[in-house]
């Protein structure tokens, strides 16, 4: 074959190469194809039937980046994640507020009838082994209170690190026997001094 014969033959090809023009519709399908980066080039020339250099002219003056939607689409995702995991944040934190506050007052309340038992025991002698099982009692009921705030926390997948500010407060007690409350009477009866420490809400007493 000859080059002149080449020649010919492309000339005819070129004379059977249909000239396309897009609609404003299938631009914008094609637009939207490129954007998402679901399709090549090629691909795209083959199903509008352009050319890939009419492709690349177009998106060049329009300014249409391929994969600009997914990237747009997945910092809105990633947007919506983070405020949806904040406010689970502050669900949580609230909810410890409440666990805090209502172990707070039930270690208030505890402490308050335990200081009323042993008043009541150094009034009355003979109050002195009720207020020993009204001390074992609280004692064990506080027990009973921070298990279930252990198991408040537990449910809500929080640990001490999540807590804000400080630790919830815990009530310390000690069973006190009978002869502890009769020793603290006599003591009293001496005008011994008892000191409510603040560091862990335990009685101790000063010889």
């Amino acid at each position: 074959m000859t080059k002149k014969d080449n020649i010919t033959m492309s000339i005819a090809a070129a004379s059977k190469r249909r000239y396309v023009v897009l609609r404003a519709d299938q631009w914008r399908e094609v637009e939207a194809l490129w954007e998402a980066g679901d399709a090549t080039l090629p691909e795209l020339s083959q199903r509008f039937g352009v050319t890939e250099r009419t492709l690349q002219a177009h998106f060049a003056k329009h300014g249409t980046v391929k994969g600009s939607a997914a990237k747009a689409l997945a910092v809105k995702v990633t947007a919506r994640v983070q405020a949806e995991q904040a406010a689970d944040v502050e669900d949580l934190v609230e909810r410890a507020k409440v666990i805090r506050d209502a172990t707070y007052t039930a270690a208030e309340k505890v402490e308050r009838m335990i200081v009323a038992s042993l008043d009541a025991a150094a009034a009355d002698p003979g109050q002195t082994y009720a207020a020993a099982a009204s001390v074992k009692m609280l004692a064990n009921a506080a027990a009973a209170l921070e298990r279930l705030h252990a198991l408040k926390k537990s449910a809500l997948g929080i640990n001490d690190d999540d807590m804000t500010n400080a630790d919830l407060p815990v009530l310390v007690l000690r069973d006190l026997s009978s002869a502890d409350i009769e020793r603290m009477r006599q003591e009293e009866d001496d005008d011994a001094d008892i000191v409510d420490t603040d560091d862990d809400n335990e009685i101790v007493l000063e010889n």
